[in-house]
C-alpha cells in the first residue's frame, strides 16, 4: 500500500504537464473499453443475428455513452466533495 504522503507531495510539486499525464491514462482506458462495448455487440450479432440486430446495437450507442457520461459525472463529483470533506 503506498503512503498518501507520497501521493501529496507528488500532487504539490510535480509540473501540471506530468500530473494531468499520470492522471489522465486510467480515465482515458476506461473511455476505450466503454467504446470496446459496443464494437464487440456489433461483432457478436453480427455473426449470429443479422444486419437489423446489428443497425438496433448502433441505435442503442448514444445510450452506452449518455450512461457513461453521467457515471463519470456522479464519479468524478463524488469524488470532489469526498476529498473535500476529507
Amino acid at each position: 500500500m503506498m503512503s498518501n504522503k507520497n501521493d501529496t507531495r507528488s500532487m504539490l510539486h510535480d509540473s501540471p504537464q506530468s500530473l494531468v499525464l499520470k492522471l489522465s491514462v486510467p480515465a482515458i482506458i476506461g473511455m476505450v473499453v466503454v467504446g470496446f462495448y459496443n464494437f464487440m455487440d456489433g461483432v457478436y450479432v453480427g455473426q449470429m443475428v443479422g444486419d437489423n440486430a446489428v443497425a438496433a446495437v448502433s441505435v442503442s450507442y448514444p445510450f452506452t455513452l449518455a450512461n457513461s457520461g453521467i457515471s463519470t459525472l456522479i464519479g468524478i463529483g463524488s469524488a470532489s466533495i469526498l476529498s473535500s470533506a476529507l
